[in-house]
């Protein structure tokens, strides 16, 4: 039972490894749902043993992309190919919240010999089991999910029934999950990974700031770190199950 830890900078990659996760997906800006990092990122992250999959979005709000943000899409993949990684993480719908079949293919295709993982794109899907059932057609190895729901616990009942369904074709990941949580997620839904973004926030340590200058939407000066504790505490957790 692996611990993948989402990270989208490098004090979180370092605490997150440090702290026991199996497997690190590396993103950026976390706070709009996680987007492709860059290639000095992913270059600096495969320099560790752990393995680490590359989110591959590349912009925040949906999953509905226009031919060129899915060639954007296929040059990032073939970037994280090329230092190496061992996955990849990506999803493609359609308007009408099916899977794209092609978008998805052609990916899935630049992304040969790396795993590759459907996001929680697969939670905004019209139909859950005609979307598992594309996604194993189209050899994807996991899929992350919280059951359609805002995290797995509230997902329950529908992650059970993705796991029933999925009859370990892929496999089924968690997204999620708390020291609180973690234990009876693995027990009552039968998932095959989790996944937490185990987070805090820290202020910068900036001793001048000046504040009537604010650069974005929410706290410029608070940043979204990993809680190298809950990394801890999910895994004694998962231990114990």
């Amino acid at each position: 039972m692996n611990l993948e830890i989402c990270v989208d900078n490098y004090e979180s990659f370092f605490t997150a490894l440090q702290s026991g996760a199996d497997r690190i997906e590396l993103c950026s800006s976390l706070r709009e749902g996680g987007l492709t990092p860059s290639y000095a990122f992913m270059e600096a992250a495969m320099k560790v043993s752990q393995p680490v999959f590359m989110m591959i979005r590349p912009r925040s709000c949906d999953f509905l992309y226009t031919d060129n943000e899915i060639e954007i899409m296929h040059r990032d993949i073939h970037a994280a190919k090329k230092l190496g990684a061992p996955g990849v993480v990506f999803g493609v719908l359609t308007a009408e919240g099916n899977i794209n079949f092609p978008a998805m293919k052609s990916l899935i295709k630049e992304s040969s010999g790396m795993d590759v993982t459907c996001h929680r794109a697969f939670d905004q899907v019209r139909d859950v089991f005609e979307a598992l059932d594309s996604l194993i057609e189209l050899g994807v190895k996991r899929i992350l999910t919280s059951g359609q729901a805002e995290n797995p616990h509230d997902g329950m009942d529908m992650l059970q029934q993705i796991v029933t369904h999925a009859q370990k074709r892929i496999m089924i990941m968690a997204a999620g999950v708390t020291p609180a949580t973690v234990k009876e997620i693995i027990v009552k839904a039968g998932v095959d990974e989790v996944h937490s973004a185990a987070g805090m926030s820290r202020k910068s340590s900036m001793a001048y700031i000046k504040s009537e200058a604010q650069m974005g939407h929410g706290d410029d000066f608070v940043l979204n770190v990993v809680d190298g504790e809950l990394v801890k505490e999910i895994k004694v957790n998962m231990a114990g199950q």
